[in-house]
């Protein structure tokens, strides 16, 4: 839900609170896969129900959301992508290129390097890293692996 409100704010050019709705998005989804993680653990080692499979009240929120390469999803890339698409639109391009970098990452674990969603985020970077962050060589090196793939 969060992430179709994002996509509607990023349809609507209203890129900062597209960027906070992916923000909760990528936030909720962490924070629900390690719970689901330790709730999965919790019942490895006892096959009684525990009052642990109960959800806390509110999902804390966190200004930098940690980035385990190990245990993300594809949805996490793919929210991760947009995410630094709509930080790049409102400025926050260092921060942009740091989700860039972990959407492809977790891409190229899942997918390979070969796959469209690699140069879906080359193209993203290549676009940051070549305009307002200038540094020209690493942005045509990422638009050179994107067309070759």
């Amino acid at each position: 839900l969060l992430v179709n409100i994002a996509d509607n704010h990023a349809s609507a050019e209203d890129f900062d609170a597209a960027a906070e709705a992916y923000e909760q998005a990528l936030n909720s989804h962490v924070f629900f896969r390690r719970w689901s993680d330790e709730n999965d653990n919790d019942n490895a080692r006892t096959s009684q129900s525990s009052s642990s499979n109960v959800l806390p009240a509110t999902i804390a929120s966190s200004t930098k959301i940690k980035f385990d390469l190990n245990a993300a999803t594809t949805i996490e890339a793919a929210i991760r992508n947009n995410l630094a698409t709509a930080l790049g639109q409102i400025g926050q391009d260092k921060l942009a290129l740091e989700h860039y970098e972990a959407s492809l990452a977790v891409k190229r674990r899942v997918g390979g390097d070969f796959h469209m969603e690699i140069a879906h985020t080359l193209m993203g970077m290549g676009a940051l890293l070549g305009g307002p962050l200038k540094d020209f060589t690493k942005g045509l090196n990422c638009f050179k692996e994107a067309l070759f793939i």
